[in-house]
C-alpha cells in the first residue's frame, strides 16, 4: 500500500515538495497567496493552476525558452518531463533542473518578452506623457517619432488608372502590391480617372488586396475622378485630420469628367499633399492642358486648417503685387513639404503613329538607363516642364515602360479602330519637395526620391494601363498644434475587404485540397 502512494504522487509534489522550507523558498497555500496582493500581475491561467507563488525564491523549471530568447514560466507537461516523472516513480534518482528565481524576477522576465514600450507611471500622473507642443513627450514629437519610425522615413505608393468606366479585374495584385516592390509601402494613393460607379466596390477592393495592415484613411471624388488614400494601422494616430478639395474644368457640364482632386494631411510634422487630375483631351490641345493646371493650382483651396502654409518674409509686399486671393492660389503647390500630382495627363507624343509603332517594334522593355527612352523628346509633358509653362518645380522619374495609351480593351494591342490613335504616355505621376535650405546651403530634409517607376501590362480591362511609383520622403517632429485625425478610417470598408479576403483565401484552399485528393 505504502508503495501505491509513493506512485500516486501527483506533479504538485515535484514543484512544491510538503517538507520543511530550505533557505532559498518557502512554499504556500494557494489561499495564502491569493490573498498578497503582489501577486495581482498573474495572468488568469496562472491564477488558477495548482502552481503557488510567493514572495521569496521558488523553483520553477525554465527550460523551455520561447523564440525570442525569453523564459516561459509554464507547468512541465512535455513528454520529455513525463518520462522523467515516471523514471522517478520508479526509483531512479533523475531530478528536474530547477532554478531558483524570485517574485520579482518573475515580473521583470515577463516585461522584458512584452513587445511594446512600457509607459512610467509617474509621467501618466503627472499628465506630461505625451503632451505639450515642444515636450519631449508630446505625441507628434521627436522621442515619439524616433520610437514609431527610427529611420525617420516613410514610405509611399503613387498609383493612376483610367479605368474606362469598366469593373476592374477580379485580380489587381499587379497594380497593388507589384512583385518589385519587397514592402507595402506605409502609404497608398490611388487615384482614378473614369471610374467604376461601383466607388465602394473599388474601395473594399483594394482594402481586400492590400490586407489588414492598412486602413483607408480617406477618399474624395468629383464626377468620374476618385482619390483614394490608405494609411498603415501602426501610423494611423499620428495623421492629421484630412482635408479635401475639388475642381471641375468643365462647371457648365452635367457630367464632370475632367478636372481634380486633392486629399492633404501631415504625418508627425511633414505635410502631404494628392492631386489626381484629368485633363483636356486630343493631340493638339496642349495649351488647354495648360490652362486646366492652372486653373487648378489657382482655384484649390488648401490647406483650410492645417498649419502647414508657406510662410515668406515677403508676404505683404506680393499680397500687394498680386492681390490677396491670387496670391494665395499662386502659392498653393508651395504649402506642403511633398506634393504628388498624377493623372490621365492627357499629353501625347508629336510624332507620327507610324514612326511610334516601328520604335515599338523593335524595343524591348524595360528600357534599360544607358539608353535614349524613344520619343520622350517629342513627349508633350516633357516639353511643358522644361519651359516652365506648367508644374513648375515637378520632376519626373525616368520612363522605362511602353506607353500606356491607347490600347484595345481586353488586348495588349494598340488603337485598331477607325481613329487609329498614336500610342502615348498619357498617364503620368509628378512629384515636387518643398525646398527649404539651411545658411550652409544644404537641403533641410533630405532629397524626395523615387524608388520604381512603372506600368501594369497585365492588366487588359481599360484602354490605359496602370502607372504606379514608389517613393521614399523623410519625416519631421511636429507639434500640438496640429489637428490629429484621432484614429479616423473607414471602418465599413475595412471590415467588409478583410471579410472578402478571407474568403477569398478559403476557397483558395478548398480548391488546392480538391486538387490534391483527385
Amino acid at each position: 500500500m505504502d508503495k501505491d502512494k509513493n506512485k500516486k504522487k501527483s506533479l504538485r509534489s515535484y514543484l512544491l515538495p510538503n517538507k520543511t522550507p530550505n533557505k532559498v523558498g518557502v512554499a504556500v497555500s494557494r489561499s495564502q497567496s491569493a490573498k498578497d496582493q503582489s501577486l495581482r500581475y498573474l495572468t488568469s491561467s496562472e491564477a488558477k493552476s495548482n502552481i503557488a507563488i510567493s514572495k521569496r525564491p521558488l523553483s520553477f523549471d525554465i527550460r523551455h525558452r520561447n523564440m525570442n530568447g525569453g523564459r516561459n514560466l509554464c507547468v512541465p507537461t512535455d513528454s520529455n518531463l513525463q518520462d522523467d516523472i515516471l523514471e522517478s516513480d520508479e526509483g531512479s534518482h533523475n531530478k528536474l533542473e530547477e532554478k531558483s528565481v524570485s517574485h520579482e524576477s518573475v515580473l521583470n522576465t515577463r516585461e522584458g518578452v512584452n513587445t511594446l514600450y512600457l509607459i512610467p507611471t509617474s509621467k501618466a500622473r503627472q499628465r506630461n506623457f505625451l503632451q505639450g507642443k515642444v515636450g519631449a513627450n508630446s505625441l507628434l514629437g521627436a522621442a515619439e517619432l524616433d520610437r514609431v519610425c527610427p529611420n525617420r522615413e516613410v514610405t509611399i505608393f503613387v498609383g493612376t488608372w483610367n479605368m474606362n468606366g469598366h469593373s476592374p479585374p477580379k485580380e489587381l495584385n499587379d497594380f497593388v502590391l507589384p512583385v518589385g516592390v519587397e514592402h507595402v509601402p506605409d502609404i497608398l494613393s490611388f487615384g482614378t480617372q473614369e471610374s467604376s460607379s461601383e466607388r465602394y466596390e473599388w474601395e473594399v477592393s483594394l482594402q481586400e488586396t492590400i490586407g489588414p495592415s492598412h486602413l483607408l484613411f480617406h477618399s474624395v471624388s468629383l464626377g468620374t475622378l476618385h482619390l483614394s488614400t490608405f494609411i498603415r494601422r501602426d501610423l494611423i494616430w499620428y495623421v492629421s485630420i484630412p482635408e479635401e478639395a475639388s475642381l471641375s474644368v468643365r462647371p457648365g457640364t452635367a457630367f464632370r469628367t475632367k478636372g481634380a482632386v486633392a486629399t492633404c494631411f501631415m504625418l508627425f510634422g511633414t505635410s502631404f499633399l494628392f492631386v489626381t487630375a484629368h485633363l483636356t483631351a486630343h493631340q493638339e490641345k496642349v495649351k488647354e492642358r495648360v490652362g486646366d493646371v492652372k486653373k487648378i493650382v489657382h482655384s484649390m483651396d488648401l490647406p483650410k486648417v492645417l498649419p502647414c502654409k508657406n510662410k515668406s518674409k515677403d508676404t505683404h509686399a506680393k499680397q500687394l503685387l498680386f492681390g490677396k486671393n491670387l496670391y494665395k492660389d499662386l502659392y498653393i503647390t508651395q504649402n506642403f513639404d511633398y506634393i504628388f500630382w498624377s493623372g490621365d495627363l492627357n499629353f501625347r507624343l508629336s510624332t507620327p503613329r507610324a514612326k511610334v509603332l516601328e520604335w515599338l517594334s523593335k524595343t524591348n522593355f524595360p528600357l534599360p538607363p544607358h539608353l535614349p527612352h524613344g520619343y520622350m523628346h517629342h513627349d508633350q509633358l516633357c516639353s511643358v516642364l522644361a519651359d516652365g509653362a506648367a508644374f513648375k518645380g515637378f520632376s519626373e522619374a525616368k520612363i522605362t515602360f511602353p506607353p500606356t495609351y491607347k490600347y484595345d480593351p481586353g488586348t495588349q494591342n494598340f488603337d485598331t479602330s477607325s481613329k487609329q490613335r498614336t500610342p502615348a504616355y498619357t498617364d503620368r505621376i509628378l512629384y515636387k519637395q518643398r525646398s527649404s535650405r539651411r545658411l550652409s546651403g544644404q537641403l533641410d530634409t533630405p532629397p524626395l526620391r523615387c524608388i520604381v517607376y512603372d506600368s501594369v501590362p497585365s492588366i487588359t480591362t481599360s484602354d490605359h494601363k496602370p502607372v504606379w511609383g514608389v517613393f521614399k520622403a523623410h519625416l519631421r517632429p511636429g507639434l500640438d498644434t496640429i489637428p490629429v485625425a484621432a484614429g479616423l478610417f473607414n471602418r465599413d470598408v475595412y471590415l467588409e475587404g478583410l471579410k472578402r479576403r478571407a474568403a477569398t483565401l478559403n476557397s483558395a484552399e478548398d480548391a488546392t485540397t480538391v486538387c490534391s485528393i483527385q
